[in-house]
């Protein structure tokens, strides 16, 4: 069986470099994002991480996606503001 994870890192308004460490370590770990495409641009991403970026009304099929990615053994990172 594989095992996949899927974490949820809020942005915030604030600063980028003062994202907490929970949130950096998520980040570093993931390997694929999901989220609105203003909230993806914002992160500094390894070539080695891939971009799912849609717009702000596609809540519904991106947490879908996300979450099959996860199931099948990815490192997902769902993106909010």
């Amino acid at each position: 069986m594989t095992t996949g994870s899927l974490t949820v890192v809020g942005l915030g308004p604030g600063n980028p470099d003062q994202m907490s460490p929970e949130a950096a370590a998520a980040v570093t770990a993931a390997e694929d994002f999901f989220g609105y495409f203003p909230y993806i641009d914002r992160l500094n991403l390894r070539p080695d991480q891939r971009r799912h970026a849609s717009d702000n009304r596609e809540e519904l099929a991106r947490a879908r996606a996300a979450l099959e990615m996860a199931a099948g053994g990815g490192k997902v990172c769902v993106v909010s503001g």
